[in-house]
């Protein structure tokens, strides 16, 4: 059962309230009995004081009878009445004194042997000529027996007199001693609870209340994770217990804090590295990196998804080297990826080990124990995934898939924008007819290898082609029909071409292709592989040319035989071309 604060201060205040009433009612029976003790000794004191006046009085009660018999004078007479007057008021209050049996019989005895002993003294006092009378004599001598007689039994008086005042006195003593007793028995009890109430307060109210402002002040230094225990059954626990919950609370939301810090900057890493480069393969690695980096996560892939051919495959990675992970590929459909791409849901494998229906080859490495699998894409268009690893003994938490959601945005957002500057750069150098790298591309193209060429100290040629009577073409079947004879020749140049080639649209109907690493006499065979495979090619209408062909005439330069200067290399390959022109046509002429 609890126990209030209140409870508890008001027990304390209690137990020091019983023990003031308690010293209270003890000093008042020990005063009251004091007091009656003090009474006592007064009223013994006044026994003694009584029964000694007593003894005089009854003593001097013979006298008058004495001096009568011997002066004859009845002026004795009075005297005994003041007498007797007096002894009968100190017997009357003795009697007024209560005591024990013995007092009592004693006082009996003397009051009747005290009234004897004054009728003898009347009878005496009455008898005329006393002097020397025998009958007096006799009688004075009856008298004084018996008044020895009777001061003996008032002795007694004063000696039980005496018995009760020692008897007071040892009374007395004794009250001290326990008084004293009593009084050093409450002070210890007052010491003694000092201690017990600052110890029980100290426990139960001031030490807990300290425990709480300790806790609250380390709590402010930002150690949340600091608790108090306080087991006081009362207010104080259940604050206590309120404290630590609001502790967790705060915790909680600084570890969400954190999170979202976190997320933050994660996504603000990301987008860094969307803004570094807009070129696709550069992008992907720097994400892969930066994610890896940056979210603790030991090993991430990103792979790409191939609309022609159905299928998932690594684009980018880290840390799977020794895995062969280039290799990996997944259909639609097909295991944890391809079952992704298909759904488009984001997977959390918290433990792989316990995961059923698991393929055990989309661990992809032993020491994997957790995996997250994001789809990502563009208008309900999935373009790949994002997948992150935690090797053992780590796993994913499901906050973890949230950030991985929201990063999978970002990423294809990148890859879109590396998509689009892609397509609008090679626009940028791309003849929109022919597909071909466009004039101003050429001329770049042409001052790095050149540039290439001279630090290597490597050939480079240029070839130039210029389609035979093109005019005639477009004349007779009309600039349509032209244009796909331009986009027809331009395709048989790319197939023919090396794929280190640059196969460029000169302008109008002339082309152009550049040689790296490339000498005259290679180009100028190349050169008359891509003119024949062009008469040879059955383009519509080619029967209606002067020739009876689509025919293309080529010049050739090659540096640093011909020329070492660019525009004097172009120009030299110009000139080729205009002698082949001359000499007849659909042939190939070295500068």
């Amino acid at each position: 059962m609890k126990k209030g604060i209140v409870k508890k201060i008001m027990g304390s205040f209690l137990l020091i309230t019983c023990l003031y009433l308690l010293t209270t009612g003890i000093a008042y029976f020990l005063i009251r009995d004091v007091f009656t003790t003090l009474n006592e000794i007064k009223a013994v004191s006044k026994r003694l004081e009584l029964t000694g006046d007593l003894q005089l009085y009854i003593n001097k009660l013979v006298m008058p009878a004495n001096d009568y018999l011997i002066t004859g004078d009845i002026v004795e007479r009075d005297n005994f009445d003041k007498l007797i007057t007096q002894v009968s008021a100190v017997l009357e209050e003795l009697k007024r004194h209560k005591g024990g049996k013995d007092w009592e019989a004693v006082s009996d005895k003397v009051s009747k042997d005290a009234v004897r002993l004054g009728e003898m003294s009347i009878e005496l006092l009455y008898i005329d000529k006393p002097v020397g009378n025998k009958i007096a004599g006799d009688l004075m001598e009856k008298m004084d027996a018996f008044s020895e007689q009777v001061i003996e039994e008032a002795g007694r008086f004063h000696h039980i007199a005496e018995e009760d005042q020692k008897k007071i006195e040892q009374k007395a003593r004794a009250m001290e001693k326990t008084a004293y007793i009593t009084f050093g028995v409450i002070l210890f009890m007052f010491i003694a609870s000092v201690p017990f109430l600052s110890f029980y307060l100290s426990k139960h109210v001031t030490g807990p209340i300290i425990t709480l402002h300790e806790g609250a002040g380390v709590i402010g230094t930002g150690k949340l994770s600091h608790r108090i225990s306080i087991n006081t059954g009362d207010e104080l626990e259940t604050l206590a217990d309120g404290f630590n919950k609001m502790a967790a609370s705060l915790e909680d939301a600084k570890k969400e804090l954190d999170r979202k810090i976190f997320e933050l900057y994660t996504l603000y890493n990301v987008s860094k590295v969307m803004n570094t480069t807009f070129e696709t393969e550069q992008l992907l690695v720097r994400l892969v990196g930066d994610i890896s980096n940056n979210m603790n996560v030991h090993r991430v892939v990103i792979m790409l998804f191939d609309y022609k051919t159905q299928e998932l495959s690594a684009a980018s990675f880290t840390d799977f080297k020794k895995e062969g992970l280039p290799d990996f590929r997944r259909r639609v459909g097909e295991g944890l990826y391809g079952l992704v791409a298909q759904t488009g849901m984001a997977r959390l494998i918290r433990d792989v080990d316990n995961e059923p229906g698991l393929d055990k080859k989309d661990i992809l490495s032993p020491d994997i124990q957790s995996i997250i699998a994001v789809p990502f894409g563009r208008r309900e268009k999935v373009l790949g995934l994002l997948c992150a690893f935690k090797d053992r003994p780590q796993s994913f938490e499901w906050y973890d898939l949230e950030l991985f959601r929201t990063v999978a945005e970002h990423v294809a957002v990148a890859l879109e924008n590396a998509k689009l500057f892609e397509e609008t750069k090679l626009l940028a150098i791309t003849d929109g007819l022919t597909g071909l790298y466009n004039h101003r591309f050429f001329i770049d193209g042409v001052k790095i290898e050149i540039e290439r060429a001279e630090r290597y100290n490597r050939n480079l040629s240029l070839l130039i082609f210029d389609v035979d009577q093109f005019k005639h073409y477009n004349d007779t079947h009309g600039h349509p029909m032209g244009d796909e004879i331009l986009s027809g020749i331009a395709n048989l140049i790319r197939k023919t071409v090396r794929s280190t080639d640059l196969a460029c649209r000169y302008g109008g109907e002339e082309f152009s292709v550049i040689l790296p690493e490339t000498g005259k006499e290679a180009a100028t065979a190349l050169a008359e592989r891509i003119r024949k495979v062009i008469s040879e090619y059955p383009f519509p209408f080619r029967e209606t040319q002067p020739m009876g062909a689509i025919t293309v005439s080529v010049g050739v330069s090659t540096y640093p035989s011909d020329e070492t200067n660019i525009e004097k290399l172009i120009s030299k390959a110009d000139d080729a071309l205009y002698r082949a022109k001359e000499g007849g046509r659909n042939m190939v002429v070295g500068a």
